[in-house]
């Protein structure tokens, strides 16, 4: 009977910490979606629209930058779920801030379709092989 109640409590203790790291997790998590553009060959310009979704326990004023430009601010919000447009020609860092904290950031990257131009030898000229 002893045995029985340590498991619950062991059990309890347990999903207690898992669910308060679950919350303390998904409060600050910036969440922007795709997070990969593809350009068909590296210096062109993509234009896609990205959906932003974040999540605060208290509601908070917050603008989103993309590097130091601002794109769009929210007053009074803790649940944030939209889709905008944005336009990169190189890897962006985008920040939910405010004037007084940073709340979270993701990066953004830009892939080529096509292969680079210039690429190294796999092997020497003078191989036999």
């Amino acid at each position: 009977m002893t045995s029985n109640i340590w498991q619950r409590v062991i059990v309890l203790f347990l999903l207690n910490g898992f669910s308060q790291s679950l919350s303390a997790s998904s409060t600050n998590k910036l969440i922007i979606k795709p997070s990969v553009c593809m350009v068909k060959k590296l210096g062109d310009i993509c234009q896609m629209k990205v959906k932003v979704m974040w999540h605060h326990d208290h509601p908070i004023n917050a603008c989103l930058f993309q590097n130091d430009a601002r794109l769009v601010c929210w007053q009074n919000e803790h649940d944030i779920n939209t889709e905008i447009d944005i336009s990169l020609d190189q890897d962006m860092k985008f920040t939910l801030k405010n004037d007084q904290q940073v709340f979270a950031y993701q990066q953004i990257k830009i892939n080529t379709a096509l292969p680079k131009k210039y690429r190294r030898r796999l092997r020497a000229d003078w191989s036999f092989f």
